[in-house]
Formats: C-alpha cells, sequence, structure tokens
C-alpha cells in the first residue's frame, strides 16, 4: 500500500508541475496571457494542489524523530528550500550569462524577503515549520491519533499566522494562511483513512466536477474581493478532488507514467529552472483571444518540450556539485571521500 501511494503521489506532482509550466508559458507567450482562459483556470487551483501534496507527503515522511536532530532539520530545509529561493534571482537571473551593469542586491532582497520571486519555496519553507511545531505537540498530547485533537491543534498554530496578519507584519501572511489550509488538508487525507476513502467515492468525483466546471468561469484574475477568493478555494478544493480520484483511478500507458512520475520526483528542479526556457520570444507573441482549447494543446506541447528541457539542464548541472548545492539545494558532496583522498594522498 505505501509503494502505491508514492507512485499516484508522484503522479499528481507530475502532472502539477506540467500545468504549472503550462500556465507560465500562456503568461510568457500570449498577449495579455494572464486573462487567458487557459491561465486563469489553471491558477485556481495549481498552487494549492501543490501544497495539499507537500502536506501529504510531510505526513508520511516527516515523523517526531526529527526533534531528536531538530537542528538538522531545520538546515536540511534551508538547503533544500532556501538556498535555491536566494541563489536563482540573486545570482543566476543577474549574472549567468548575462552582463548586469544595474544591480540592487538591497531591492532584491527586499522583495524575496515580502515573498517575491521563487515565492513558492519560501511558503514552503514556512508551513513546514509550522507544520513541525504541530508534530511536536501532536506527537505529545494525542498518542491514540485522534482527529478531533489534531484539528484543535493545527487551529491553534493557525492562530500564529492570524496573529500576524493583524499586526500587518508581511504582505505574504494572507496567501500563507490559505496555503497553509491546503497543505494541513494533504496531512489530514494522508493521516487519516476516511477523508481518504471520502475522495475516492465515485459520487464525490463526479459533484466535484460539476462544481470545477460551473464555478471556475467566475473567477477573476488578480480580483481580492472576499468573493473572489471564495470562488477560489471552492475550485481548489473541488480540483483537488477530481484530481485525486482521476489519477488514482485511470490506468497509465507505461511510457507516459514514467514520464509523469520522473517529472513528479523532481518537481522542485522543473519549477525552479523552467522561468528560464519558457520565452520563446522577448515579447508576448501568441495573439489573445485564441480558442482557449486550441491554446491548450499548442502551450501543453511546448510544456512537455519545456519539462524535457529543464531535466536536460538538471542532469548536466548535477555533474557539478557546487552548482548543484547553490541551484538546487543538493547536498554539497566532495569529489572524493576522506578515505578516498587518503588512499590518493
Amino acid at each position: 500500500m505505501q509503494k502505491e501511494r508514492i507512485l499516484y503521489i508522484d503522479r499528481l506532482r507530475g502532472i502539477n508541475i506540467f500545468l504549472v509550466v503550462l500556465g507560465h508559458i500562456v503568461t510568457n507567450n500570449v498577449i495579455q496571457g494572464e486573462y487567458s482562459g487557459v491561465y486563469v483556470w489553471g491558477s485556481t487551483f495549481r498552487m494549492p494542489l501543490f501544497m495539499f501534496l507537500c502536506g501529504y507527503i510531510a505526513a508520511k515522511v516527516i515523523k517526531p524523530k526529527i526533534f531528536k536532530n531538530y537542528g538538522g532539520f531545520i538546515l536540511k530545509k534551508c538547503r533544500t528550500l532556501l538556498i535555491p529561493f536566494f541563489v536563482w534571482p540573486l545570482l543566476v537571473s543577474n549574472f549567468f550569462f548575462t552582463a548586469t551593469e544595474d544591480y540592487h542586491f538591497l531591492d532584491t532582497m527586499s522583495v524575496l524577503i515580502n515573498g517575491g520571486g521563487l515565492w513558492f519555496l519560501l511558503h514552503l519553507f514556512y508551513i513546514t515549520i509550522l507544520y513541525s511545531f504541530w508534530l511536536y505537540i501532536s506527537s505529545k498530547i494525542n498518542s491514540k491519533n485522534k482527529f478531533w485533537l489534531d484539528t484543535i491543534i493545527s487551529g491553534l498554530v493557525l492562530s500564529i499566522l492570524a496573529g500576524l496578519l493583524y499586526f500587518d507584519v508581511s504582505p505574504m501572511i494572507r496567501p500563507l494562511i490559505m496555503f497553509y489550509i491546503f497543505y494541513f488538508a494533504g496531512v489530514f487525507v494522508s493521516k487519516y483513512d476516511m477523508f481518504s476513502n471520502i475522495l475516492m467515492r465515485r459520487e464525490v468525483f463526479s459533484v466535484a466536477l460539476l462544481v470545477f466546471i460551473s464555478l471556475v468561469g467566475f473567477y477573476i484574475y488578480a480580483d481580492s474581493t472576499i468573493y473572489n477568493i471564495l470562488i477560489k478555494v471552492i475550485c481548489a478544493i473541488a480540483a483537488i478532488a477530481v484530481f485525486y480520484f482521476t489519477i488514482r483511478t485511470i490506468n497509465w500507458p507505461p511510457l507516459i507514467d514514467k514520464y509523469v512520475r520522473f517529472w513528479g520526483v523532481n518537481s522542485l528542479i522543473i519549477y525552479v529552472t523552467h522561468f528560464h526556457i519558457i520565452r520563446i520570444f522577448e515579447n508576448p507573441f501568441i495573439p489573445e483571444g485564441v480558442n482557449p482549447f486550441i491554446l491548450l494543446v499548442f502551450t501543453a506541447v511546448l510544456a512537455i518540450i519545456a519539462c524535457l528541457i529543464t531535466m536536460t539542464i538538471y542532469s548536466f548541472i548535477k555533474m557539478s556539485p557546487v552548482l548543484n548545492f547553490l541551484l538546487y539545494g543538493s547536498k554539497l558532496n566532495l569529489p572524493f571521500s576522506k578515505k578516498e583522498a587518503t588512499l590518493n594522498t
């Protein structure tokens, strides 16, 4: 059962990162692409689904034993999430294959700290830390895995974010609260089989699909009204239910399954890399008003190519331990172990 769960989560991650790349291809190559239906529809659920999957995986792999070396756990998250978060905009965008004459380090840092750049990595880092707080409390007072008690604990942790929002600490707190909720939805589905069983019911899938296709057309991109946010949340919940059921139910052709799972395993690598290869020309060239289904097919082909290129770039970069560490947060392995170094002296 554990193996099957890992496989379908990899598939979900692979499909979702593919849709993320597709959406960014639209915004970078279609005139007024951020208002295209292909992008707007996907923007209702892509990142909530990513957070849901991160929470699902966290419940499987992050266990109370991390508190035996909590400092090591934090350092690992800094390496895998924060180093790429800072290095790509500070180093790659300004100095790799370009000559930067007007470089403002402090201005860039200010944007990053407030949730700009590769914002998903920073949000995921903060939420993972909050999850560790929740895990510590839950492991101490909820050894019998009572759902209601875990819910209360997650609400108490959420109150930390609510307090920060009240005092207007940072503009990133508001989206962080929403992503926290979807992250913990993944945690609860992973931890409690009753939620997974609900999502695997065909009638739930049918209702969720109907809700999504009926509501998504009302969503307005970049509209921060409560009504619009509510539509986005409902669409995201419905889309998660649809994808969860679909990915676990359908039979995958072996070749497609191979690539989708491969992209899923390397979804963060694709995420940080794809921004640098998806713009075909300096300015958007696809006219607005193109039939959304034709646009979807065309950009899907480009997204497949982009995913393949990003993984090719990674296969080259990972041969350099330093670049692999800086760009993707991998362990900084020395060319020779201490034993090998001794033998060679």
